[in-house]
C-alpha cells in the first residue's frame, strides 16, 4: 500500500477488501444451508435449484465488480429491501407475503420459483443490511476526517478516538439485547469481557466470531419447525421471539464485521501521523 495518496483511496481499498471477503462468506454459507441443509426452517419445502443458481450467480458477478466504496453503496441499495422506509422484518414479511399472493394469482404454477426467490432476497437483504451497518465506521471517518485530506496528515490519536466511540455503539446494542435476555447472554460472557476491556484486536475478532456463531447457529435452534409455519405476521412485534433472536443475530454481524474493519485499520497504523513519530 503506497504512503502518497488521499483519505478516499485509502478507503476505497480496505472497505472494497473487506466487502468482498465478508459478503461472500455469508453468501456462500446462505447458499449451502438452503441447498444442502434440510434444518434450515423451511420445512419441507426444496428451493428451485435454477432459480438458486441464477440469483447467486448474478450477486456474485456484481460483487465481483465492485471496485470502491461508492460501488459498494450502490450494491447494498440494490440488494436490499427498504419498504416505505422501513427496514424491520415485519416490513420485508409483509412486502413478500404480497407478492407471493400476486404471483398466486397470476400464475399459480410458478408458487415454488417465487417462494425460492423471494427467500434468497430476504436473506441477502439481511446480509447486505448487516454489513452497511458494519460500513457506518467508514462513513463516520469520512465525515470527521475528510475525504480529500492526505493519509499521512490524518492524526492517528483522532482515528483511534472517532474508532472508539462508533464501536461502542455496537457495544451498546449487544448490551441492551444482553439485559433484556440475560439468559441467553451467560453463555458469551467471557467474550463480552474481551470485548469491553481487551486491547488486542485479534482477541477482539475471535470473541466477535464466537458470539456470532452463537446466535448465528445456537440460539435458532430454539426456534422449532412448527414455531416457523406458525408465524403470523400480521402479529409480530419487538417482543415476539423470532422479532428478538433475528436482532441479536443482526447485532452479532454488525459487531463482528465492524470489529473486523477496524482492525485492518489499525494494522494501517503507520501510514497516519503519530505526534510521538
Amino acid at each position: 500500500m503506497q504512503n502518497k495518496k488521499n483519505f478516499k483511496q485509502y478507503i476505497d481499498e480496505i472497505s472494497t477488501d473487506w466487502f468482498k471477503k465478508f459478503i461472500n462468506e455469508k453468501i456462500d454459507i446462505f447458499r449451502n444451508g438452503f441447498l444442502e441443509d434440510n434444518d434450515q426452517g423451511f420445512g419441507d419445502f426444496k428451493p428451485d435449484v435454477n432459480v438458486t443458481s441464477y440469483i447467486l450467480n448474478k450477486v456474485k458477478a456484481d460483487i465481483e465488480s465492485i471496485s470502491n466504496y461508492n460501488e459498494i453503496k450502490k450494491f447494498i441499495s440494490k440488494y436490499s429491501l427498504n419498504v416505505d422506509g422501513k427496514e424491520d422484518l415485519k416490513s420485508a414479511g409483509d412486502a413478500a407475503q404480497l407478492e407471493l399472493i400476486e404471483t398466486i394469482q397470476k400464475n399459480p404454477d410458478n408458487i415454488q420459483e417465487k417462494i425460492t426467490e423471494l427467500i434468497m432476497k430476504m436473506q441477502i437483504n439481511n446480509i447486505t443490511k448487516n454489513l452497511e451497518k458494519s460500513l457506518n465506521v467508514i462513513e463516520i471517518l469520512a465525515s470527521k476526517l475528510g475525504e480529500d485530506t492526505a493519509i499521512e496528515d490524518i492524526e492517528y490519536e483522532d482515528l483511534i478516538y472517532i474508532l472508539d466511540n462508533n464501536l461502542q455503539k455496537s457495544l451498546d446494542k449487544i448490551r441492551r439485547w444482553n439485559l433484556e435476555n440475560p439468559k441467553h447472554s451467560e453463555f458469551y460472557e467471557e467474550e463480552m469481557k474481551i470485548l469491553e476491556s481487551d486491547a488486542d484486536f485479534d482477541k477482539k475478532k475471535e470473541a466477535s466470531e464466537i458470539i456470532e456463531h452463537f446466535f448465528s447457529n445456537v440460539i435458532g435452534e430454539e426456534i422449532d419447525e412448527k414455531e416457523m409455519e406458525d408465524i403470523d405476521v400480521e402479529n409480530l412485534n419487538e417482543r415476539s421471539k423470532i422479532i428478538v433472536f433475528n436482532k441479536g443475530i443482526m447485532i452479532s454481524e454488525e459487531l463482528r464485521g465492524k470489529i473486523e474493519l477496524i482492525s485492518i485499520i489499525y494494522k494501517n497504523s503507520d501510514l497516519f501521523k503519530k505526534n510521538n513519530a
